[in-house]
């Protein structure tokens, strides 16, 4: 049955695609390793709070790509010490190419049926995809890794594909002229791999950005320490030499060693952030040599880290060999089933679903495409189709020519449609601009502005609670007093209503995608140009969770003024944890309190555009009233 494992039962067989004991093509252990990186990353992009590591089993497969692509062309080594690049590269695109050409046909026709209107921008993406450079693409057209507003990219994921590709367009060659110059000469070609990596893993501390950092996570040039390692280790751990000597004796301290290792990585699964300033400064390095480690112990002849009963059992190669599929199909599934924004059901029911759909569309693409693909075409035993089998097959083609002539057509001739959220985003950054060039100097004395929006009274607050006065919907006349207005895209669509209400007493400092802890640095910037602001207003937590520290620092920019803190209605997992973060540490800092928009938006529906977090024109007034009233109080 299509999506479904049979159990390794004794006499029952090994579930399909796990292969028996000793089979010759490949190691069992290293499908483990695919199996749990993959996971890794599923369960990391739902969301899961105790996977939020999991995107480091994306480093896990850059070090099995480099140490499998360096066994493959040294596998291709004539006896003159030539490479043949042609069998490698044909046997890449073979094993790659189709899955990935389907997943963009039918990614390219589920935004036709579900979202035409966002065709024109999947184009870019699918021509990156193709040419393998969505890693680029993605930092020349700003697109963050860690903005989580609004629908993501449907072919993001494809960031890490690109990655490898272009390892295996550049790295192979290199390699090959190496091993020609330099036969019999590994410590030179370690030593310059030793320095590639340490290169690699400087460049990832040069190009860290706290802000965002995107670029650094995305680069080619910063990744490529995990795939060089993988390289190394292929180099110094032939196979061949690990069955003679003291190596071969060394198997069982080397399965604990890996063993140890794994642990570690498994752990680092759980509790590494994706943000955290520790991993672009070595620790995406760590977790490269971790990595290797466990693939030194799982490929020693010896070794019983990568035996049935550890990383060779057969359910995790049985989803091993499937993980290239998993990863292309998980994500675009997620994209189009966000839970409360494209379906209304809940989290759970939604996970659910997302992962029947993922393995269903794997289990599709693994057995018709991947696997008959892979195999080069080359007939398997057996008596030949029968007429009405041909004629299935011919039907078959038929419909996949048919879908990729219409999923090119469509993304030919897709027109680009306003997009209300860019709308938005673009006339608050205009806004901000124009503000800034006016460059009118702060005011002498208070003067007054109306609300037009409801308002709210932010006083002091007890733990639980975020405001002291319920809002009301009568609009009055309120002091202006000097502030400072920090935050991200929700404050720069905000923009123009938040700099009428603050006629020439305001300065605005809010970047799209600004992550909470660089909220600080936002609020050190505002003051530099308005040292006489009384109050400041940050509203941090839309773009994921935040912690007391980040609190404390924000507090510690304000310098003692007034502090109000916004806080968030974003249809994620951390919105109840931030909010309720806010009230409860707010109440214990000097002169600070809590607006609560997000109390003050509730079953307002028509105040939120489709992502259900930036604002519609009437949301923008009222979010710019909210605070207005708050100021003055």
């Amino acid at each position: 049955m299509v999506g479904t494992l049979s159990p390794p039962t004794p006499g029952a067989g090994r579930p399909e695609g796990a292969r028996p004991p000793g089979h010759p093509s490949r190691i069992d252990g290293l499908d483990g390793m695919r199996a749990l990186a993959v996971v890794a990353v599923l369960l990391y992009h739902a969301g899961i709070p105790w996977a939020r590591g999991g995107f480091l089993g994306v480093d896990v497969f850059f070090v099995l790509s480099g140490y499998l692509v360096t066994s493959l062309v040294l596998g291709t080594l004539g006896r003159d010490g030539a490479v043949d690049l042609r069998s490698f590269w044909v046997g890449r695109a073979r094993r790659l190419a189709p899955a990935l050409l389907t997943l963009l046909v039918a990614t390219t026709l589920a935004v036709l049926v579900l979202h035409r209107d966002e065709l024109a921008d999947l184009r870019g993406q699918v021509l990156s995809s193709l040419t393998g450079t969505t890693n680029w693409y993605l930092i020349a057209n700003d697109s963050s890794y860690f903005d989580q507003l609004g629908r993501p990219p449907y072919l993001r994921h494809l960031w890490s594909i690109a990655v490898e590709l272009q390892f295996y367009f550049v790295v192979p060659p290199l390699l090959a002229l190496v091993l020609r110059r330099e036969q019999g000469r590994l410590d030179r070609v370690a030593v310059g791999l030793v320095a590639a990596v340490a290169a690699s893993a400087v460049w990832m501390v040069l190009a860290y950005d706290a802000a965002d950092p995107s670029r650094a996570y995305y680069s080619t040039f910063t990744r490529l320490q995990a795939p060089l390692l993988g390289v190394l280790l292929a180099l110094l751990w032939r196979r061949r030499n690990l069955a003679r000597g003291a190596v071969a004796a060394a198997g069982g301290a080397l399965s604990a060693a890996g063993g140890a290792a794994l642990v570690v990585l498994l752990v680092l699964f759980t509790r590494a952030g994706d943000t955290d300033a520790w991993m672009y400064r070595g620790g995406f390095l760590l977790v490269a040599l971790l990595a290797a480690v466990v693939v030194a112990a799982v490929t020693h002849p010896r070794g019983a880290l990568g035996g049935p009963r550890a990383l060779g059992h057969p359910w995790l190669v049985a989803i091993g060999v499937r993980s290239y599929c998993l990863y292309l199909w998980h994500w675009p599934v997620y994209v189009l089933t966000r839970p409360g924004l494209d379906l209304s059901w809940g989290w759970g029911p939604v996970f659910v679903l997302r992962i029947v759909l993922t393995v269903g569309l794997t289990e599709l693409c693994y057995r018709y495409v991947e696997r008959p693909w892979h195999k080069g075409g080359r007939r398997t035993p057996g008596p030949r189709p029968d007429a009405r089998t041909r004629r299935h097959r011919a039907l078959l083609a038929g419909g996949a020519v048919l879908a990729t002539v219409v999923a090119a057509a469509s993304l030919l001739f897709a027109q680009p449609e306003a997009d209300a959220i860019e709308e938005s985003l673009v006339a608050g950054q205009a806004a901000l601009e124009a503000s800034a060039t006016t460059g009118s100097a702060p005011p002498t004395a208070p003067t007054t502005a109306p609300t037009t929006a409801p308002t709210t009274t932010a006083g002091p607050t007890k733990p639980g609670e975020t405001t002291t006065t319920p809002p009301t919907t009568t609009a009055s006349p309120v002091a202006v007093r000097p502030n400072v207005i920090v935050g991200d895209s929700v404050m720069v669509g905000a923009a123009p209503e938040l700099l009428a209400a603050f006629p020439d007493a305001t300065t605005i400092n809010a970047e799209v995608g600004r992550r909470a802890s660089a909220t600080a640095d936002g609020v050190r910037a505002a003051l530099s140009e308005r040292p006489d602001a009384e109050v400041v207003v940050v509203q941090m937590g839309n773009n994921g969770a935040l912690s007391t520290e980040m609190i404390e620092e924000v507090e510690a920019a304000a310098d003692g003024r007034r502090l109000l803190f916004v806080n968030v209605r974003v249809p994620k997992d951390w919105e109840g944890e931030v909010n309720g973060l806010l009230a409860e540490v707010v109440p214990t800092l000097g002169d600070a309190a809590v607006v609560d928009w997000h109390g003050l938006s509730e079953g307002h529906g028509d105040w939120f555009l489709d992502d259900q977090v930036h604002l519609t024109a009437a949301g923008r007034a009222a979010f710019a009233g909210a605070i207005a009233s708050a100021v003055a109080g």
